[in-house]
C-alpha cells in the first residue's frame, strides 16, 4: 500500500465528510447562500496566501529534483488561482486586503506553517492532505451540479479537471510506500480535522 493510501485509510471515518459536506452538496445543486460563497472566497482567499508561503517553505526542504519539480508546479498553479480569486472578490465589490480571517483560519494556516519545522515528510503529508481534501470536494460538485450551467464552473475547473488531479497523484507519489510514520500520522489527522471545521464555519 502507498504511503497516501494509508493515510487516508487510517482517516476513513471522518475523510468521507469533506465531499458530503453541506457546504459542499449546497455548493454543487446551487442552493449555497450567496453570503456563504462571499465568505468562503474570503476565507479561502486567506489560506491561499499563506498556503503558497507554506509550498514554498516545503519546496525548500524537498529532497531530490523530482521532488522539486513537483512542488514547484503546484506554486506557479496558485498564481492563475489567486488571480481568480481576486477578480471573482473585486466583482462582488469585496476587498481580501480589509479582511481579517477567522481564528479557525488562521489557525489552520499556522499549523500548516508550523508544519515545516517537523521537516519534509511531516510537511509533505499535510501538504497532500490539504490538496487531496479539495480535489475530493470539487470533484464532487463537479459530479452532482449541472456541469455547464453551474456558476461556480471557473472553481470547479480549477481544482475538479484533470490536470490537479495528476498533481495531487504526484504529491501522494512522493510520499512513497510503506507504514507512514507516526508524525504523519498526527498531522495528516489534524488536516483532517482542520478541513472538516473549515467547511462548518461556512453553513
Amino acid at each position: 500500500m502507498s504511503r497516501a493510501d494509508a493515510l487516508l485509510a487510517e482517516q476513513a471515518r471522518v475523510w468521507p465528510t469533506l465531499a458530503e459536506h453541506p457546504f459542499v452538496l449546497a455548493t454543487a445543486d446551487g442552493t449555497l447562500p450567496e453570503a456563504a460563497f462571499e465568505r468562503w472566497l474570503l476565507e479561502d482567499h486567506a489560506f491561499v496566501v499563506e498556503f503558497r508561503r507554506f509550498l514554498a517553505g516545503v519546496l525548500t526542504l524537498a529532497p531530490d529534483e523530482a521532488a522539486r519539480d513537483v512542488l514547484a508546479g503546484g506554486i506557479a498553479a496558485l498564481t492563475p488561482e489567486l488571480t481568480l480569486f481576486r477578480a471573482e472578490l473585486a466583482r462582488r465589490g469585496l476587498d481580501p486586503a480589509a479582511y481579517t480571517p477567522s481564528l479557525g483560519c488562521a489557525s489552520y494556516t499556522g499549523f500548516m506553517l508550523a508544519s515545516l519545522h517537523d521537516g519534509y515528510e511531516v510537511a509533505s503529508a499535510v501538504l497532500y492532505g490539504v490538496e487531496k481534501a479539495y480535489l475530493d470536494a470539487w470533484t464532487t460538485v463537479r459530479e452532482r451540479a449541472a456541469a455547464a450551467d453551474s456558476r461556480y464552473r471557473e472553481f470547479i475547473d480549477n481544482w475538479a479537471a484533470a490536470p490537479f488531479a495528476e498533481y495531487v497523484a504526484d504529491l501522494g507519489e512522493l510520499l512513497g510506500d510503506g507504514a507512514p510514520t507516526a508524525p504523519q500520522r498526527v498531522a495528516f489527522g489534524r488536516v483532517a480535522g482542520f478541513e472538516v471545521q473549515f467547511w462548518d464555519a461556512l453553513v
